[in-house]
């Protein structure tokens, strides 16, 4: 199953033990399988609503914690936090959010430590056709999807982000970069047919 094989791969190896922060929990759909391994949790959401649900989750539990998140920062120390996740919510964000995310995972994050962040990845060259096809209506939001993304569906309004937009953030906070579209045991698994990329992120020793 391809949620299963995602845990193993890009939570299991990062969160058993660790003080985490998840961007972007929404409903818990994640969540629930940090709160089970991780020494703590800090789940950072901009929706009472999303962080409500999560409190009746997991409310019973001593080591998670909720933050209401301004939508750019993390609430949390430097170099305080060993593990940052976020899934399936970066691929909507608008891309300076992304930016600004990047470089707080940067700060928060210990030496050592790792993130993983699901995000877009549409073709680059694509991007600077935007401020044309934004003034096409119908027509240009099709173009600019097929443009950018290969397809003729949005799949929930993608950012306009790419690969080396988040690679490069990343060196620039200070972090080195792993970046892939699929996993399991034979890359089963695949986020490639959004254009969608998953970017390990990790904080070197000092």
């Amino acid at each position: 199953m391809w949620k299963d094989a995602l845990v193993e791969t890009f939570m299991a190896p990062y969160c058993v033990g660790a003080a985490v922060v998840e961007i972007a929990p929404g409903y818990g759909r994640w969540s629930e399988f940090l709160v089970d391994s991780a020494r703590s949790v800090v789940l950072v959401d901009i929706n009472e609503n999303c962080l409500n649900t999560c409190r009746q989750r997991f409310g019973h539990l001593d080591h998670v914690e909720y933050q209401l998140g301004d939508g750019q920062s993390v609430p949390a120390a430097d170099g305080c936090v060993d593990f940052v996740w976020s899934f399936d919510s970066f691929v909507h964000m608008d891309a300076e959010v992304v930016r600004s995310y990047i470089f707080e995972i940067g700060r928060v994050l210990r030496p050592g430590g790792s993130a993983v962040v699901h995000h877009a990845d549409k073709r680059g060259w694509s991007l600077a056709l935007a401020p044309l096809t934004c003034r096409l209506g119908t027509v240009g939001r099709v173009v600019q999807q097929v443009a950018s993304q290969g397809r003729l569906r949005d799949d929930g309004n993608r950012s306009n982000v790419t690969g080396e937009m988040v690679a490069g953030w990343a060196a620039d906070a200070g972090m080195s970069v792993t970046q892939t579209d699929s996993w399991g045991e034979a890359g089963e698994y695949t986020v490639a047919k959004y254009r969608d990329l998953i970017s390990v992120l990790q904080k070197p020793f000092a």
